[in-house]
C-alpha cells in the first residue's frame, strides 16, 4: 500500500511543479520566509525585511537597487550562483515533466490492470517510473546543495551578500530526507 501513496505524492509533486514550469515569466520559490525568484535572465532573491539582491547572468549584482562592484573572484561566484540556478530550475521542470509522466504511466496501467485483472502491473509500472522520478530528486537536491556551497562562498568573500543567503544546510537537508522519506 506504501507504494501506492508514494506514487500519488510524486504524482502530485510532478504536476504542480510542470504547472509552476508551464507560468513562462520564471518560477519562486520561497525559503524560511525568503523568496527566490528565478528568471531567464536574472535571480532575485528578498530578504525578509523586503530588500532584494539581483544577480544577471553575466554576475552583475544588484543589492536594494544599488549596483555593487565586485572583485573578479567575487563575479565568479556571482556568476556561479546564476548558472546553478538556472541548471535547478531546468532540472526541476524535467523533474515534473517527469512526474506527468509517471502519473500517465500509472494511470495507464491501471486501465492495464483492469483488462487484465493483474494489479502486479500497476505495481511494477509505478515501481519502474518512481525509480526514474527518484533519479530527477535527487539530482535537485544535489543542485540546490551546489547552489548553497556558492552562496556560503559569496557571504564569505562579500558579507553583503549574507541576509540574502537563503539557502541553509537544513533546507538541503530535508530536501533529500523528504525525497527519501517517500521511498519508505
Amino acid at each position: 500500500m506504501h507504494l501506492q501513496r508514494r506514487v500519488a505524492r510524486f504524482a502530485v509533486i510532478g504536476l504542480l511543479t510542470l504547472g509552476l514550469s508551464a507560468c513562462g515569466s520564471g518560477t519562486s520559490i520561497s525559503v524560511d520566509g525568503q523568496i527566490i525568484h528565478m528568471h531567464a535572465d536574472r535571480i532575485s532573491i528578498r530578504d525578509r525585511g523586503g530588500d532584494t539582491a539581483e544577480i544577471k547572468a553575466n554576475g552583475a549584482l544588484r543589492i536594494a537597487g544599488r549596483a555593487v562592484a565586485l572583485t573578479p573572484a567575487q563575479r565568479v561566484l556571482t556568476t556561479r550562483y546564476f548558472t546553478q540556478a538556472q541548471i535547478a530550475l531546468f532540472d526541476g521542470k524535467q523533474t515534473g515533466r517527469a512526474g506527468a509522466h509517471m502519473a500517465g504511466s500509472v494511470i495507464g496501467s491501471l486501465f492495464s490492470a483492469l483488462f487484465h485483472d493483474d494489479s502486479r502491473i500497476i505495481n511494477d509500472t509505478a515501481h519502474a517510473q518512481t525509480v526514474k522520478l527518484d533519479r530527477h530528486v535527487d539530482r535537485l537536491c544535489a543542485e540546490i546543495g551546489a547552489i548553497r556551497g556558492t552562496q556560503d562562498q559569496l557571504v564569505a568573500r562579500l558579507p553583503a551578500f549574507a541576509p540574502y543567503a537563503a539557502i541553509d544546510q537544513r533546507s538541503v537537508k530535508s530536501c533529500f530526507v523528504n525525497a527519501h522519506a517517500s521511498n519508505s
